[in-house]
């Protein structure tokens, strides 16, 4: 646990907890809650699984060295996956055997998939996770699940909107994406805002999560003359070779573009010269230094403690399980607040009904759930001097 440091002055913790929404209850209840986290810490997802957790574990360590949640400490609880279905039905399911759980952190869409059926109908325990799966946001069939930001669908919208608002009737697109769900979700909904906007798909190329020659997939880009490609579905895989090998073709013009999770600063410099000029969405902000959000304060100050060389950026992960844990803090505090059971249900119906919630800075605009979810999003542009995300598009609040 993090101890009282000099970015946890008691003065300085208590400013960061009321601009954010965190009152102090007078009545506190003594009762540890109990938050259980599917992390994969092994597997092939364990870059930003990794980082999720640590972002959740920063949190809660944070928040109970400044007395809690309404006074209650967080006991959290963080299982490894390997990223495997199976593992983390099995996590869970051990995790409720124990005993009461308040908060439930998922590792995938498919840990949410399969739990969800019980949950719904028995456990009704809240849930965040690290997926930003379109079909999750549904209260129908996932009501105690939240997306902390748009989801995969509203990332190619907002993508396939910006092509339309930068190159409009001359642009022709080309969606390169993989074969997992993650891949596939959202690819029928850009192909109907291209051609709503008067877009030209010219190729949807569908790959495997992971390829050992890509020369097929870029030379069908090259013979299809996009303007601009959209890449979904990966992490730092299979896409940036394509890129590549576009690029020794000589198509110098192509814009190419990304979703949430290629976006990793730490990987895109990497990349070198081909990132310059990548086009990607952001769903939370990364950049701690210079921020003025208080939130973003109090994260910076606990990044430099760690690591005296921190370079002021965070991992994608990192912020979106530090946004979660917040998220669970603050609807238990409105449940508290009502003098009301902590539990999925008051918890679920008190973080869905925020409107205009100020995240602190992690989300440079105010937020309002709708279907379990926040759909904000920004597209921003790579700079290989500095690579720093500049913002090409507000906040947008996608449908």
């Amino acid at each position: 646990m993090l101890k009282r440091r000099t970015f946890l002055k008691a003065a300085g913790t208590a400013t960061a907890l009321s601009s954010i929404g965190f009152p102090r209850l007078a009545n506190a209840q003594s009762d540890n809650l109990n938050w259980f986290v599917n992390s994969d810490l092994s597997g092939p997802a364990a870059y930003s699984s990794a980082a999720e957790a640590e972002g959740i574990q920063d949190f809660v360590d944070w928040i109970n060295a400044s007395g809690g949640v309404g006074g209650r400490q967080i006991s959290l609880t963080v299982k490894d996956t390997g990223f495997k279905p199976a593992v983390s039905v099995a996590n869970f399911n051990q995790a409720v055997a124990a005993g009461r759980l308040d908060y439930v952190y998922a590792d995938s869409t498919g840990m949410v998939q399969a739990v969800s059926p019980e949950n719904n109908t028995t456990h009704k325990i809240f849930m965040g996770g690290g997926s930003h799966a379109s079909e999750l946001a549904d209260p129908g069939n996932y009501p105690y699940y939240i997306v902390n930001g748009a989801t995969y669908r509203q990332q190619m919208v907002a993508l396939v909107q910006h092509v339309a608002d930068t190159q409009g009737n001359d642009a022709k697109l080309a969606i390169v994406h993989s074969s997992i769900s993650f891949g596939r979700d959202g690819v029928d909904a850009a192909v109907a805002a291209a051609e709503e906007l008067g877009v030209e798909v010219v190729l949807v190329q569908q790959t495997s999560f992971i390829e050992t020659d890509v020369s097929a997939f870029a030379l069908a880009i090259r013979q299809a003359q996009p303007t601009h490609v959209i890449f979904h579905g990966y992490a730092m895989a299979v896409w940036p070779e394509i890129v590549r090998l576009v690029r020794d073709y000589g198509m110098d013009d192509v814009v190419f573009m990304g979703t949430l999770w290629q976006n990793e600063r730490e990987k895109i410099m990497e990349l070198g010269d081909i990132a310059d000029g990548l086009i990607g969405v952001a769903v939370v902000n990364i950049r701690t230094e210079g921020a003025e959000g208080e939130m973003l304060k109090v994260i910076d100050g606990i990044q430099r403690e760690k690591d005296p060389n921190y370079t002021g950026y965070l991992k994608i992960g990192y912020v979106d399980g530090w946004l979660d844990a917040m998220l669970a803090a603050k609807a238990t505090e409105m449940v508290m607040e009502a003098g009301e059971e902590v539990n999925g249900d008051n918890l679920i119906k008190a973080v869905t009904s925020l409107k205009d919630w100020d995240t602190g800075g992690i989300i440079e605009t105010p937020v309002t759930f709708k279907n379990n979810a926040i759909g904000l999003v920004r597209v921003f542009e790579w700079k290989k001097d500095g690579w720093v995300p500049e913002p090409v598009s507000d906040w947008m609040l996608m449908d």
